[in-house]
């Protein structure tokens, strides 16, 4: 039988495998290291990008709506929560004539259900002004670069089609699918987004049903006024201008709502940069004490070595492999672990955290891995310097006469 060279790799993962149960508690401290930095990453750009994503819907300086709706208003936007509030659309001609008002559009909002007797999905239907409209208007012609028809829709990623490609609620007239939009973890995911009439219609539908707007004048009723100022600096004095002078008003000031995402997207990018910092301080001291003791203890293997004519350079060179090796296993389970719990269930932990977190691109994905791998992987040889430094300064003969 040929037998193989005994080089330093194969030395090294011999080693490595005949101390199975050490091996593996110093992979898992580079695994968690991993896990931790990769699993980071990727919900940091995330966030960010779901940031983008919701100034990019808001559209608008300020959103009016019914005194006590603010709320409801908000879980629209950010989780596209179904909500149905009306007010009387004569305020729009009034927020209009406002000093520092330069453009006001209306939409109207109809909550859908989930059960199959009435509709499709639960979403929330927008309709939209298009003869004003200046928020949904901009990407909806990147999107479907025409008008919108009467009965024609505009789905977000989350809303389910038939097989017609229609969606129908309250049994209005189906709707043709015009275009679908791609994810962009906003309430957007969840809407319908239609012409004012063509909502209106789907209510006096629900109405006649009666699933809702008990009451409600439908023909000369709006959900929302989006609003935008001339002067930037000016958005919230006009928005308590419009509070106190419209009666039974709530106003949204759309950077409240971004700068909330933004103040808690800004702690948990702290947060992460700390615990990784600290973290991985903590892994490479650790793992340079494990390798000192572990050394200290071969001391009397690392000596027969040398007189089987290993060089000084031979030696440190297996302690670097075998950290290098540890290394490259525990940065790959760390960051396999983190992507089978990060993007499956990114939408869950977006929930969670309360913020819109849309993943980044395939690329980004692989560039921000490569970066994890990369600062994994150097842990180990970083770790392993010190014992490597002294395992090729010590004496031979001085280390087996220790202990005699």
């Amino acid at each position: 039988m040929k037998s193989k060279s005994l080089t330093t790799t194969r030395i090294a993962c011999t080693n490595l495998k005949s101390k199975a149960g050490r091996t593996a508690s110093l992979v898992l401290v580079v695994a968690v290291l991993a896990f931790t930095l990769f699993g980071g990453l990727i919900l940091t750009q995330s966030l960010n990008n779901g940031m983008r994503s919701l100034e990019a819907r808001l559209g608008a300086d300020i959103a009016v709506v019914p005194q006590g709706r603010e709320d409801d208003y908000h879980n629209i936007v950010l989780d596209g929560l179904p909500a149905n509030f009306h007010f009387d659309s004569t305020i729009e001609q009034r927020v209009a004539e406002m000093p520092g008002v330069s453009q006001v559009t209306a939409q109207f909002f109809v909550a859908t259900l989930s059960e199959a007797t009435c509709c499709i999905a639960e979403s929330q239907v927008v309709g939209v002004d298009f003869d004003t409209d200046f928020v949904v208007t901009p990407w909806m012609e990147r999107a479907l670069g025409r008008d919108l028809g009467a009965f024609e829709a505009i789905v977000g990623s989350n809303v389910p089609v038939d097989s017609n490609n229609t969606v129908t609620f309250f049994d209005h007239t189906p709707l043709n699918v015009a275009s679908r939009l791609a994810r962009t973890a906003t309430g957007m995911d969840n809407s319908v987004f239609v012409r004012i009439n063509t909502a209106r219609q789907v209510a006096m539908f629900a109405q006649a049903k009666g699933y809702a707007f008990e009451g409600v004048d439908i023909p000369n009723s709006i959900s929302a006024l989006m609003v935008n100022v001339y002067d930037s600096d000016e958005i919230v004095t006009i928005a308590d201008y419009i509070r106190r002078n419209v009666d039974g008003v709530g106003v949204v000031v759309s950077s409240a709502i971004s700068d909330r995402i933004a103040s808690t997207l800004n702690l948990f990018t702290s947060i992460f940069a700390i615990t990784t910092i600290v973290f991985g301080i903590i892994a490479i001291l650790l793992l340079g004490v494990l390798f000192s003791l572990i050394a200290n203890s071969r001391k009397k293997e690392f000596a027969i070595i040398r007189t089987m004519g290993a060089t000084r350079k031979k030696l440190a060179s297996m302690v670097l492999v075998e950290g290098l090796i540890i290394s490259i296993i525990g940065a790959m389970i760390g960051t396999l672990l983190a992507g089978a719990v990060v993007f499956p269930f990114a939408r869950m932990i977006g929930i969670r955290l309360g913020m819109p977190l849309l993943l980044p691109s395939f690329w980004v994905s692989v560039g921000w891995l490569g970066v994890s791998l990369a600062a994994s992987i150097a842990i180990g040889p970083l770790a392993t310097g010190y014992s490597a430094f002294r395992i090729s300064r010590a004496e031979t003969y001085a280390t087996m006469r220790e202990g005699e």
